[in-house]
């Protein structure tokens, strides 16, 4: 069976068994290995990024800040 056979079978499933078949393909994709890559990855990202704040390379913002920022842009996002 090839992969274009598969989708259109696929899309022949109703809503809620395409979700359930997206859930289960998207869970195969996590293996211990792409996790393990995964958390590197962000402790690399977290070391440069807190390398970088203590240099006085990047600005930090408070987390009060930071929300307002966000809920700013969702707002003018949405309002459009």
């Amino acid at each position: 069976m090839t992969i274009d056979e598969i989708r259109l079978q696929a899309m022949q499933l109703s809503m809620s068994e395409r979700e359930l078949l997206a859930v289960d393909l998207l869970g195969s994709l996590n293996t211990p290995e792409t996790e393990a890559e995964i958390h590197s990855e962000w402790a690399t990202e977290i070391t440069a990024r807190s390398n970088a704040f203590r240099a006085g390379k990047t600005d930090s913002l408070d987390a009060y800040e930071s929300l307002d920022r966000v809920r700013s842009q969702f707002i003018s996002r949405t309002s459009r």
